[in-house]
């Protein structure tokens, strides 16, 4: 039975015989000569050896090869698509497809910087990015996450050439915004949640960053999309008295004035603002927070008190 060449189904990739110069650029569409370029530049060059003939690639140097080619196609800098496909584990995969349960390992050798997250988004590697985000969620919290590692991360795709035109079902930010979602669901707390996170479509994933800093923190909370307000019953139906002890609003959504307002006079909530654009009232019960990691620690020192 003849054997299947890499990235193209068939037999496993133990099975795969090792393949030339010649057969792997075929495979990438790429020239012999740009192969040899990246192997003496970048040290992607085969590693299988037989007596009496020429190096060959095996399955994994072409993963790493798929891998180069994939990044440098969507603009990311040769030298930087080199070092993200030479990084332990990076190769395992085929067009942004996880290979088994391998892939489910981080060992920690992982790097975890804007420009490998943003990679991992734009081949699409879901599972990559996942992996990702929940180690640096461990080690170093949701909201410097956010602001450290996925936001930069977001600029940089933006930045790329990708930005104009996207493969169907390619959204790298989606990508990331997903990625981070599972990683802060792996926060919830147990138990009652005596915070509402109030936000508008375009700030509901820095919602969610609060409420997993939050979580970090042992204190539960809900967001709430603004979009949902109830418009012909009590503003404050929802947030019942005895249980929410404090409502964080981010930006001015529709209808925040009034819930801020209500709740200021109700008294038994205290109200965090949040954001350039925040309701400009100042009143009882009413604060403002500059950043997500001063609205965390502001916000958990409150319902501790």
């Amino acid at each position: 039975m003849a054997r299947a060449t890499p990235g193209t189904g068939g037999d496993s990739r133990m099975d795969a015989a090792p393949l030339t110069v010649a057969a792997v650029a075929r495979t990438l569409g790429v020239a012999a000569s740009t192969l040899r370029t990246w192997d003496r530049r970048y040290g992607l060059g085969p590693s299988s050896h037989q007596a009496g003939s020429h190096r060959r690639y095996t399955p994994d140097d072409v993963a790493r090869l798929q891998t180069m080619r994939r990044l440098t196609l969507r603009g990311v800098a040769p030298v930087d698509a080199a070092r993200i496909a030479t990084e332990p584990g990076t190769g395992d995969s085929r067009d942004g497809e996880e290979t088994g349960p391998a892939e489910e390992a981080d060992d920690g050798s992982l790097a975890l910087d804007p420009l490998t997250l943003a990679a991992a988004a734009v081949e699409p590697d879901l599972r990559r990015v996942h992996r990702m985000l929940s180690r640096a969620t461990r080690e170093a919290g949701v909201v410097a996450v956010w602001a450290d590692l996925v936001q930069p991360a977001a600029e940089m795709v933006d930045q790329g050439r990708h930005r104009l035109a996207q493969r169907p079902g390619s959204d790298p930010h989606g990508v990331m915004r997903l990625g981070l979602m599972q990683a802060i669901r792996e926060l919830a707390v147990p138990g009652p949640a005596p915070v509402r996170v109030l936000a508008p479509a375009a700030d509901r994933v820095s919602a969610h960053v609060i409420a997993g800093g939050l979580a970090e923190a042992g204190v539960g909370a809900l967001v709430v999309p603004a979009e949902h307000l109830p418009v012909d019953t009590d503003p404050l139906a929802w947030l019942p008295e005895g249980e929410v002890a404090v409502l964080a609003v981010i930006g001015n959504p529709p209808g925040a004035e009034e819930v801020v307002t209500r709740s200021s006079e109700r008294g038994d909530v205290n109200v965090f603002l949040l954001g350039d654009e925040s309701p400009s009232l100042w009143l009882p019960h009413v604060h403002r927070v500059r950043t997500p990691a001063a609205a965390v620690a502001e916000i958990a020192a409150t319902v501790r008190d």
